[in-house]
C-alpha cells in the first residue's frame, strides 16, 4: 500500500486537548476501539502506530477507531507544532497496523441469559447516539449493569472533554431511560 494514496486530515473536536485524525483508508474494521494512555501500554499491546505516535512529546492518550485516530495532548502543546507529525506517523504506519490488527482482532462476546439481553437493548440504544460521538472523536463503551444501574464509559476525545459530565446526563443518560423504562433506572459514569 503506497502512502501516498492516503490522506488523512485533522479535525477539531469540542476538546481543545483534543484532535481528530480521519483517514482515508479504514483503520480498526472490528466496530470498537483502542485506547492508550502511556507509551508502555502501546507497547504492551505491540500497536505499531500508538507507540511511534507517543514518540511525540505531550501526548497524554491515543484513541483508534474504524477510520479516525484522536489525540489528546497536555495544555501547554500547540496543535501547529505537532499535526502535520502525527499525520505522517500514521500514513507511514498503515500497512503494519493493519497487520497488527488482524493479528490482535477481537473475540466476539457471548450474551447470555437476562443481563445479556438487556446489554443488547442497552447497546442498541448507544448504536443510536455513536454517530454524534464518533463525530466528535470519541465514543461510549458499556462497562457493566448492575440491576437497573448501567454503567458507561466516555472514550476519546469525549473521555476528556469538559462537557462529558452534560453529555452523559442530558444525552445518554435520557435516551436510556426513556427507552428503556424499568429496565434502566440510573446511569453511572465510570472512568
Amino acid at each position: 500500500m503506497s502512502t501516498l494514496n492516503i490522506t488523512v486530515r485533522a479535525e477539531y473536536t469540542p476538546n481543545p486537548n483534543s484532535l481528530k485524525f480521519i483517514s482515508s483508508e479504514t483503520l480498526y474494521p472490528y466496530g470498537g476501539s483502542l485506547s492508550y494512555e502511556s507509551l508502555a501500554a502501546a507497547e504492551a499491546a505491540s500497536n505499531p502506530i500508538a507507540t511511534k505516535l507517543f514518540s511525540i512529546n505531550g501526548l497524554n492518550k491515543i484513541f483508534i477507531m474504524s477510520n479516525f485516530v484522536t489525540i489528546d495532548k497536555e495544555e501547554h502543546i500547540n496543535w501547529k507544532d505537532i499535526h502535520l507529525e502525527v499525520k505522517e506517523i500514521i500514513k507511514e504506519n498503515l500497512s503494519e497496523f493493519k497487520k497488527w490488527a488482524e493479528e490482535n482482532a477481537p473475540a466476539i462476546p457471548e450474551s447470555t441469559g437476562e443481563e445479556g439481553g438487556l446489554r443488547l437493548e442497552v447497546e442498541r440504544v448507544l448504536d443510536k447516539i455513536r454517530p454524534s460521538l464518533m463525530a466528535d472523536g470519541g465514543n461510549i463503551e458499556l462497562v457493566d449493569i448492575i440491576g437497573t444501574d448501567v454503567r458507561l464509559r466516555m472514550v476519546g476525545a469525549c473521555g476528556t472533554c469538559p462537557s462529558s459530565l452534560m453529555t452523559m446526563k442530558m444525552g445518554v443518560e435520557r435516551a436510556l431511560l426513556s427507552e428503556l423504562p424499568g429496565k434502566v433506572e440510573t446511569v453511572t459514569q465510570v472512568f
